[in-house]
């Protein structure tokens, strides 16, 4: 016997589904119409783009819709959906209730799904006689990204899973549940399950759709290089691509630098970066872009960049379906910290990925002997050296890529490979000699023209930063902030390709100049920089002087157990554990920290980290940061008591943390300037 339930809203549930369908049929129609057109005649062709235009419009304007409809579901707290139960409550303030949006796998391919569709209208509007080209392979990732969201089963066989699925509907019976009552909206099911605890900051209120435009962004250069692949046009195209190329990467690089900033002040990782799998994820496609870039710039005086030019503008896409594979399969589940767990979706995962890299291998091969491979062989000529770093920056890559993809190595071939136990070292180790390699290149190519260089004139310019670089870093060394020897070697290259940079910013030591060029190269070094002397002198400053034992070895070098009132001893400090603040889950604690001065404790500042004790979800604790000019304490709680009489803490010291930021900072400002310069040219 059929329920009548009471308070259900079940229309906008059943609007929203049905622009979903809407969606996705558009998509395929508008992929069949861009494809006929690359195969008609002159007088159809003209029909044919015009109704594919029409299909896309109805495809964009949907998801808009059903956008709409999803807010419009969880701002009102309809918990009837699984979707909205699942990942809001009523206690969230409305910043948070934002992020409700992309906080499970169906919202954040909802933010995918939209920003592709509107990067999509634009480039119908700019690419003119390549529209046809392009938009076929944008409409068709449109059609796999919205059949992510269908929610429908073919026999044994999930196709996505929808955001207006009723939570009833996840249930196999209704017997013995909630769902027998008819009014169980009011008796069971009045608030939600609420928003993931790690998820309530402000940074992941924007970090990830400014990441997924950045992806959705990325596809605009796959499309371009397939599409000349197809026409047979191999230049052209990269003139019209370099802006869009420039734009996924300031945005997929803002993307990137939030996540670091919400990693920094939410998770326990100590630092702006710990080499997390779906860090890694996202990063790798970056790299590969910004190879693909250079090899643009390269291609304009070299032929023999087309293909490096063709492979990497195609693969940083492949990259991004494989981060989305990587994140949303739920390989990850065991060894991230903010992965996607399994929801059924990886075999369609799979077949997107696959189908985009079958079309793109297909392409490259058929054509490869079709490119006008003009080389001159100059050594000593920028372009080269562009050739070889960029190189460097996808071997790079590719290391990050294959240690992060052990997981799925062991899934597909029944290994039982183990990622590395220590991370940050491992890949510090290893990604080392690459970005070494990298600032080198960056440094002497500073001096180099286009084409024929005079090798005497070469060498008398490299001597002024050689020596300044030798002298900073001895400078570093004798005061100890770098002390390692493959750092100290590290460090002289920083030093050379910064100060090399800085002299052809001021006097102009190659021709022709790239201004946006050398500021982003100076950003990055700056980063490089802030790494590497961060690294070498974070250092943990809490260790257990209590007396009590915290179980183990480990917990009693690096925590300090303090007591309420008591003032303790720290890195320089005196702190006191003063006080409590509850607010909903979150419990703050506020630790002051003093310095002696004459027998009398002097305030200088608190910290606040905080443990968000979810009903559901677990206890996650928030550290807390107080920035200095050259340097930042960071404190977590490691442990608290039945009561709130005592704490245990972690403190860590993290030195000139802030030139990496300010490097990042100015890395991007350079390539927002080159996009400028490209926009206006």
């Amino acid at each position: 016997m059929s329920i009548s339930y009471i308070g259900e809203h079940l229309l906008p549930g059943q609007l929203g589904q049905t622009l979903l369908w809407i969606s996705f049929l558009s998509a395929i129609l508008a992929t069949f119409f861009y494809f006929r057109i690359l195969s008609s005649k002159k007088e159809r062709s003209l029909l044919f783009r015009r109704t594919a235009r029409s299909f896309y419009l109805v495809h964009a304007l949907s998801l808009v819709a059903v956008s709409i409809v999803l807010y419009y579901l969880i701002f009102n707290h309809y918990f009837e959906y699984s979707y909205v139960w699942q990942y809001s409550s009523r206690d969230l303030p409305v910043k948070y209730i934002i992020s409700c949006f992309w906080a499970g796998q169906e919202g954040s391919f909802l933010v995918w799904a939209l920003f592709q569709a509107l990067v999509g209208l634009a480039v119908i509007r700019s690419s003119k006689e390549w529209e046809p080209g392009v938009m076929v392979f944008f409409a068709l990732s449109q059609v796999f990204v919205t059949s992510m969201m269908l929610g429908v089963s073919l026999g044994s066989w999930d196709i996505g899973s929808s955001p207006f699925r009723l939570i009833r509907d996840t249930v196999d019976s209704v017997q013995g549940t909630i769902f027998e009552n008819a009014n169980y909206l009011t008796t069971s099911l009045s608030d939600g399950n609420g928003l993931n605890p790690l998820l309530e900051n402000i940074w992941m209120t924007i970090h990830p759709p400014i990441l997924f435009l950045g992806y959705a962004l990325a596809l605009v250069p796959f499309s371009y290089a397939m599409a000349a692949l197809v026409r047979k046009e191999f230049t052209s195209w990269i003139r019209i691509v370099i802006p869009w190329t420039l734009l996924s990467l300031i945005l997929l690089g803002a993307g990137i630098l939030l996540g670091g900033a919400w990693a920094y002040v939410s998770l326990t990782f100590g630092g702006f970066w710990a080499w997390d799998p779906v860090e890694n994820s996202s990063l790798v496609p970056w790299m590969t872009l910004v190879a693909a870039l250079h090899f643009m710039l390269i291609s304009r005086k070299q032929n023999h960049a087309l293909t490096a030019v063709f492979i990497f503008s195609t693969l940083s896409y492949i990259l991004v379906l494989f981060a989305s594979y990587l994140t949303r399969s739920g390989v990850l589940s065991e060894t991230s910290a903010h992965s996607f767990g399994d929801n059924g979706m990886a075999t369609q995962l799979a077949l997107f990925l696959l189908t985009f890299l079958g079309l793109t291998v297909w392409l490259i091969i058929s054509r490869r002997g079709q490119y006008n491979l003009k080389r001159k062989e100059l050594l000593l000529s920028r372009e080269f050296w562009m050739f070889i770093g960029s190189l460097v920056i996808v071997l790079s890559a590719f290391q990050i890529m294959f240690t992060t993809s052990i997981p799925v190595f062991n899934a597909i071939f029944g290994t039982n490979f183990a990622p590395p136990t220590n991370a940050v070292g491992f890949y510090n180790r290893w990604q080392t000699p690459y970005a070494l390699l990298i600032a080198g290149f960056i440094g002497f190519s500073q001096f180099l023209n286009y084409d024929q260089n005079d090798t005497g004139a070469f060498l008398r310019k490299v001597i002024i930063p050689l020596v300044i670089a030798i002298g900073l870093t001895i400078v570093f060394i004798v005061n100890g902030i770098v002390e390692s020897g493959s750092f100290i070697l590290f460090l002289f290259f920083i030093w050379f390709a910064l100060i090399a940079s800085l002299m052809n910013l001021i006097f102009r030591t190659s021709k022709p100049r790239n201004l946006p060029a050398i500021i982003s190269h100076i950003g990055f070094l700056l980063f490089l920089l802030g790494v590497l002397i961060t690294f070498s002198n974070s250092r943990i400053i809490s260790s257990n002087t209590s007396g009590f034992d915290l179980g183990d070895l480990r917990a009693n070098k690096e925590n300090l157990l303090l007591m309420k009132s008591d003032t303790s001893y720290m890195g320089g400090f005196y702190i006191t554990y003063v006080d409590t603040v509850e607010q909903g889950n979150t419990v703050t604690y506020q630790i002051d920290f003093l310095k002696r001065n004459k027998g009398v404790y002097d305030y200088q500042f608190s910290l606040h980290p905080s443990v968000n004790s979810h009903p559901r979800m677990g206890s996650v604790y928030n550290p807390d940061t107080k920035n200095f000019l050259l340097k930042d304490y960071y404190t977590y709680i490691a442990s608290v008591g039945q009561t709130t009489d005592f704490i245990v803490i972690k403190a860590i010291l993290n030195p000139y943390i802030n030139v990496l930021w300010l490097g990042t900072l100015v890395m991007l400002i350079g390539f927002i300037w080159a996009l400028l310069k490209r926009v206006r040219s």
